[in-house]
């Protein structure tokens, strides 16, 4: 028993030898210590950059936008933006701050460009009601490298990237030098309607349509993609990415636009009449036009494009004087059929797994908008035409426009089958859908894809 005390006592005593001073920390500063550290450290290299910065950020639910910034030491950034023509010539001066959260958070603290893409109006870039294209603008430090900034936004994860400018960039951004890079992309989209480039793989060259949406649409805007259709014509190989106009062109942000082993990052002009594509090695691909689309628009349709949506109008480019003559009996039908409801737009969305198409009706009534729903489904035949077969209506306001619509609809699209060809509405330059009748080709419509 008295050997158990010693050894008792001499453990106290080895306690008691300890002094409070002998422990080391694991850290040898405190976590506000270190967060303190680390917003000095952000708010000095923003301020570091003589020239300013060139940043690229995401929007989680719409596409790719580039940014200059220049920040100063008094909580002030000027920016310009690839978002639109104005923003891309024109300065926007707005605070921000650098704030300790979990981490450094740089903050963008009153409206500035990079604000528009969380505007919960859509009238402002066309993002959805109440939430925008997704975007932050708070954003959380998350390393740097000699010349980059790597940040994540808070809510929405996605990843804003400053590298420095250099004095020729800064001259050429506060010059106009990026609204003249977009227009110069778009004079040649607009000449050259459907750009394609070869891909040699081993013996045979393919193909590769290319798309380069520039409009802001929430769904398929600032997005690069491309197509390849199948030997036997009935299947096409799809890939997408989003892209940031560049002074040079255009960079593909993120994970690039990949095709088998072919990463494309940037594109660029070669000469001030050729385009071409680069990929991550540096091979240099020359955009060619095709006098028709590589892909036909019944292979795209309930993937690439989901939707093909007619505007609120008496008449469109593209829809022809039978067509505008039985939308208007149908709207004449609908205001005097006992509820006095308007027609306004009409929506085909597209479901390709399934093989089904929603024609949503918007019918206002005094101004209180109502919507009604017809059900199809469709059969796209190996010539490339479509069959629409009805189902039925919606089991809310759906019977109130079956016999109204009837000129479109049971005489039309319910026992016709249609050409799918594109076209282009000449005000804005988006591209449309265009579908003609094989049994009364004077019956054609148009509706913008989306």
């Amino acid at each position: 028993m008295k050997k158990y005390i010693y050894l008792f006592l001499f453990f106290l005593a080895g306690l008691a030898g300890c002094k409070k001073s002998s422990f080391q920390p694991a850290f040898d500063k405190t976590p506000d210590e270190r967060r303190g550290e680390e917003v000095s450290l952000v708010n000095t290299q923003l301020i570091a950059s003589p020239n300013g910065w060139v940043a690229t950020l995401p929007a989680s639910a719409g596409g790719g936008y580039g940014f200059y910034l220049n920040f100063d030491n008094k909580g002030n950034v000027s920016m310009i933006s690839d978002i639109n023509s104005q923003s891309a010539s024109t300065q926007r001066a707005s605070t921000y701050r650098v704030i300790a959260g979990l981490g450094a958070t740089l903050i963008f603290d009153t409206y500035n460009y990079i604000s528009f893409l969380q505007d919960p109006n859509p009238a402002t870039l066309g993002g959805a009601q109440g939430r925008g294209f997704s975007s932050d603008v708070e954003f959380t430090y998350v390393r740097a490298n000699a010349d980059s900034l790597f940040f994540t936004g808070r809510q929405f994860r996605q990843p804003l990237v400053m590298v420095k400018a250099t004095a020729s960039q800064k001259t050429a951004y506060l010059g106009g030098g990026l609204k003249t890079s977009i227009d110069n992309i778009k004079a040649y989209l607009a000449g050259n309607p459907n750009p394609y480039i070869n891909i040699v793989s081993g013996s045979s060259t393919i193909q590769v349509g290319i798309t380069l949406n520039v409009t802001n649409d929430l769904l398929t805007g600032k997005r690069v993609s491309y197509g390849v259709v199948s030997a036997d014509k009935r299947t096409v190989d799809l890939g997408a990415g989003k892209f940031v106009f560049t002074l040079l062109g255009a960079e593909i942000i993120g994970d690039g636009l990949v095709y088998g082993n072919v990463k494309f990052t940037k594109i660029s002009f070669k000469d001030a009449n050729t385009l071409a594509f680069y990929d991550s090695t540096g091979k240099e691909y020359i955009v060619q036009a095709s006098p028709t689309p590589l892909v036909p628009l019944s292979l795209l349709l309930g993937k690439t494009y989901s939707k093909v949506a007619l505007p609120n109008a008496t008449t469109f480019a593209g829809w022809s004087p039978d067509f505008v003559n039985r939308r208007a009996s149908a709207a004449n039908n609908l205001f005097n059929g006992g509820y006095s409801l308007t027609l306004e737009n009409i929506d085909f969305t597209f479901d390709g797994n399934n093989k089904t198409i929603e024609m949503k009706i918007a019918i206002p009534q005094y101004g209180t908008r109502y919507e009604a729903n017809l059900y199809y489904n469709y059969a796209i035949a190996d010539d490339g035409t479509i069959k629409f077969t009805y189902t039925g209506p919606d089991n809310v306001n759906g019977p109130l426009v079956v016999t109204a619509m009837a000129p479109i609809t049971s005489q039309r699209l319910n026992t016709n089958n249609f050409k799918m060809d594109y076209s282009t509405d000449p005000v804005t330059g988006k591209l449309l859908g265009k579908f003609t009748s094989v049994e009364n080709p004077n019956f054609s419509f148009t509706g913008f894809l989306q």
